[in-house]
């Protein structure tokens, strides 16, 4: 849509001319303001923020933000958070507080210009440090950048922030259908007084492949194997953004995943994602599990589709949570996954009518995310015609 756009009249602007860096202290022991958000309370590249802290969560100074300012966060900036501030409240200090001059650029359009690959790809660059790499602001304001004339940046920001209203929009459709998921599968699928049913019943756990680093290829080919992590089970999907690649000769036959298995996250820090599934529906040639995950393969149909539903549930996580080992890393045993009991709330004469039901809202809740992605994916190619040099 903009790619012919003529960028001969553009002016190249310092980041300090094109916004403030906003550094009121707050010291949340002494202060009058509730809302806090953390860098934790951002979803990477949203510009909503949607989760929020309180007063007594935090010590030490943070920094003051007011309605219009952008919360960014300048630890780890590959994350790509930031977002608006619609309240007044304070924020953490491993974020920049940031606000636009509205004489170089308009504060409708700031938003979407710190969310292009243009300023992300730059924050990243000038970030110093290794294990948790930070922005400066004494670097990040000397930056230069290639910016519309105001005339034209109303017109741009009212099309983006349409496209983002859609995005928004689709994304409340889908939390909603979600919780109608959740609820469904409770009501209709598992009760207390229903057939006892453990989850060795429904198939059989499948350990994951240990390897060492010098293990470890460069590249996939015919005769390697993908290795997937916990970071790649996320949200019941699969995703191959950092994956691990060992030779074939590594990995058991029984271990490459089969059309409806799912990889189950076994260790992790963080409770919330021990336990974590994620069906395999993909068509690749070698595909495995790491050893800090395993894999559950199904007896058949039926059983694919009721474990994918409790897998889900509630009733599963609670289970999960309850046989939890270890401190600072979380833990489970395959024989936790598979000694776990439940309820199946009706007859084997009803239960394929109870799993169509909940297949086909399954089924919608991934059409929903896909057309998320699409719009998302739009919304940022024409971020990103926008801002190029």
């Amino acid at each position: 849509m903009f790619e012919n756009i003529d960028k001969s009249n553009w002016q190249t602007h310092r980041f300090d001319e094109i916004a403030y860096s906003i550094s009121e202290k707050i010291d949340p022991t002494n202060t009058d303001l509730e809302i806090y958000v953390g860098l934790e309370h951002l979803d990477p590249e949203s510009l909503h923020i949607k989760r929020f802290g309180e007063q007594g969560d935090v010590m030490g100074l943070k920094l003051r933000c007011y309605p219009g300012d952008i919360i960014f966060g300048k630890r780890r900036a590959y994350q790509r958070k930031a977002a608006i501030v619609e309240f007044d409240g304070f924020c953490s200090a491993h974020a920049l507080v940031l606000r636009a001059n509205s004489e170089i650029i308009e504060p409708e359009l700031f938003p979407f210009f710190l969310q292009s690959d243009l300023f992300m790809h730059r924050a990243v660059d000038i970030s110093v440090g290794s294990l948790s790499p930070t922005i400066n602001w004494k670097t990040l304001k000397q930056q230069e950048f290639l910016l519309p004339p105001k005339d034209q940046q109303a017109k741009i920001a009212e099309l983006l922030w349409a496209m983002d209203d859609v995005v928004v929009n689709e994304k409340e459709v889908l939390e909603k259908l979600r919780l109608t998921y959740l609820s469904q599968i409770e009501i209709v699928l598992l009760k207390k007084d229903g057939l006892k049913k453990r989850v060795s019943d429904l198939g059989n756990i499948i350990r994951g492949v240990g390897y060492k680093p010098s293990d470890l290829l460069d590249q996939y080919s015919d005769g390697s194997c993908i290795i997937l992590r916990a970071n790649n089970i996320k949200e019941s999907d699969i995703n191959y953004d950092d994956i691990k690649i060992l030779e074939m000769k590594t990995v058991k036959y029984f271990q490459i995943l089969k059309q409806n298995d799912f990889a189950i996250c076994m260790s992790n820090g963080s409770k919330e994602l021990v336990g974590k599934t994620a069906k395999y529906n993909d068509d690749l040639k070698n595909v495995s599990v790491g050893s800090f995950c395993a894999a559950f393969r199904p007896n058949g149909v039926k059983e694919t589709s009721i474990v994918q539903h409790f897998f889900a549930s509630e009733s599963y996580r609670q289970n999960i949570k309850r046989v939890l080992t270890g401190s600072n890393i979380n833990n489970l045993k395959p024989i936790d996954i598979e000694s776990i009991k439940f309820r199946i709330n009706v007859s084997d004469s009803i239960i394929n009518k109870t799993l169509d039901k909940l297949d086909k809202m399954k089924d919608s809740t991934i059409r929903i995310k896909k057309s998320i992605e699409t719009s998302k994916q739009l919304q940022n190619s024409l971020i990103n015609e926008i801002f190029t040099v």
